[in-house]
């Protein structure tokens, strides 16, 4: 009877002890605890980029908000050469759609990091699947291992045991940028802008860090947001038929003027709905018929945060370049903070997403002054 509960207990033990090994060797080594890496195709997509890039002295990157700046660099260009025996060589290597991760991997490609980079993006952190949403909670629980100094301390030394620490998760191999079809419920979609700012918050550290390991320089930009555009979703978990008929008497309200009572509704409906972005939408814009300016943009920014589909920046990812830039005393120009300024104003955007070229040029004066004071020290 004793040797059959032996080997029972064995047999227990050595079947534990294979799935313990199994899974073990099926999580991988990892510094930073990112769900996603980058495979072949991703790599050759940008080989033929890799020389420009390196070669500049002023690179430029970032999604379509970065690509934008191409309408001005001409001028920068030469208005930086008044100032100095040779006007620098400028590169704009931003992709429409490209989120920070793709320009991480880029900048981490280049044997040489150029001088000066300019980072102006923000606005296509959800554009692809890079994480399951799943994973929420193992994450978030690996970023805070991440965070801890002395078990990062540990996995600097010995990555292995990243394999320890960090919990399992889906893992996602990136290749050429493929549109993420998102199918998910509004809570799951709100779940997913939480993991970004997340992920997005220690890419930008990772950002600093690869920029001064190589002695350069790092120039941010926040996104400007069109408040003023409607959300395209609201979160399915946030709407009834109340809400939805409370909503159209607040509409109708604004139509006919009454800011004041609409304004008092829409304020009560959205303390009652705190994650439906219409119903912060419909406050602010009962607070700008109001002449309420500092509540129209709270509320307007949060319309845009809680927008389920995920179509461009927010005031989140804009706060966290601005906490990261003031921890880690990186120069940034607000531009997002010239519009929102300029709320009441007509015509901020020439159409939802860029601003008209008077703030472009407004903002490209601050910039040169900043890439003036990098040059005369790299030069």
């Amino acid at each position: 009877m004793i040797k059959k509960i032996l080997f029972f207990l064995t047999f227990i033990l050595l079947v534990a002890s294979s799935y313990f090994i199994w899974a073990f060797s099926q999580k991988k080594d990892l510094i930073i605890p990112y769900p996603y890496s980058f495979n072949d195709n991703a790599k050759l997509e940008i080989k033929d980029e890799l020389n420009s890039a390196q070669s500049a002295k002023i690179l430029i990157v970032g999604d379509r908000m970065a690509e934008a700046l191409n309408s001005y660099t001409d001028e920068l260009k030469a208005e930086l050469a008044l100032n100095f025996k040779k006007a620098p060589e400028i590169y704009n290597w931003a992709k429409t759609h490209e989120g920070l991760h793709r320009t991480l991997f880029k900048l981490k490609a280049l044997k040489v990091i150029p001088p000066i980079i300019i980072y102006h993006g923000a606005s296509s952190e959800l554009y692809e699947k890079i994480f399951s949403v799943e994973d929420k909670e193992a994450i978030l629980k690996n970023f805070s291992v991440y965070d801890n100094e002395k078990i990062i301390s540990l996995i600097i030394t010995f990555p292995i045991l990243s394999k320890y620490f960090y919990k399992k998760t889906k893992y996602y191999e990136l290749g050429s940028i493929k549109e993420y079809n998102n199918q998910n419920f509004g809570l799951d979609k709100l779940s997913e802008k939480e993991v970004s700012f997340k992920i997005f918050e220690n890419e930008l550290h990772e950002l600093i860090d690869l920029v001064k390991v190589n002695k350069s320089n790092l120039i941010f930009i926040t996104t400007p947001i069109n408040l003023e555009i409607a959300p395209k979703e609201v979160c399915s978990q946030s709407m009834t038929n109340t809400i939805v008929e409370v909503q159209q008497e607040i509409e109708g309200l604004i139509k006919e003027g009454n800011y004041k009572l609409a304004y008092s509704n829409a304020l009560e409906l959205s303390a009652e709905t705190n994650s439906n972005a219409k119903s912060f939408f419909l406050l602010g814009q009962a607070s700008l018929g109001n002449g309420d300016l500092k509540s129209a943009k709270n509320a307007l920014a949060k319309a845009a945060v809680f927008d389920c589909s995920n179509w461009r920046g927010n005031a989140v990812y804009n706060a966290l370049l601005k906490k990261v830039s003031k921890q880690r005393q990186i120069p940034i120009i607000d531009f997002d903070q010239y519009l929102s300024s300029s709320l009441s104003k007509e015509g901020l955007f020439i159409d939802e997403i860029f601003p008209q070229n008077i703030y472009y040029h407004t903002m490209m004066t601050d910039l040169k002054e900043i890439l003036k004071k990098f040059l005369s020290v790299n030069d």
